[in-house]
C-alpha cells in the first residue's frame, strides 16, 4: 500500500569508507521514497534530543548518517502494522 505513495525520487548518500584524512566516501544511489517536511524533536543515536526537518518513508535499508538529499539521517522509527510486521520505515532527517 505505501508503494503508491511512494512518488518522489531522492539520492541517497552512504558511507562506504575512508580515505587518507579520515573523511568518509559516498556511493550515490536514486531511491524512491515519499518526503514529508515537518519539525519534530527526537532522540538520535547519541541519546541527544535534537530537531528533526523532515521524515523519508522508504522501503530501501539506510542507516543513520546517510545522507538523503544534502540532509544526515539522524533517526530511524519502522513502521509496524497490527500484525506485527514492518511495513517500513521512517528516516528522521
Amino acid at each position: 500500500m505505501l508503494r503508491d505513495y511512494m512518488n518522489q525520487v531522492a539520492i541517497l548518500k552512504s558511507v562506504i569508507d575512508t580515505n587518507m584524512y579520515n573523511e568518509p566516501i559516498f556511493k550515490e544511489k536514486s531511491i524512491s521514497c515519499r518526503l514529508v517536511n515537518n519539525f519534530k524533536r527526537v532522540i538520535n543515536d547519541k541519546g541527544e534530543e535534537v530537531i528533526s526537518s523532515g521524515v523519508v518513508q522508504c522501503e530501501d535499508v539506510i542507516k543513520v548518517g546517510d545522507y538523503i538529499d544534502d540532509r544526515k539521517v539522524i533517526a530511524i522509527n519502522s513502521m509496524v502494522s497490527l500484525d506485527g510486521v514492518i511495513g517500513y520505515k521512517g528516516y528522521l532527517l
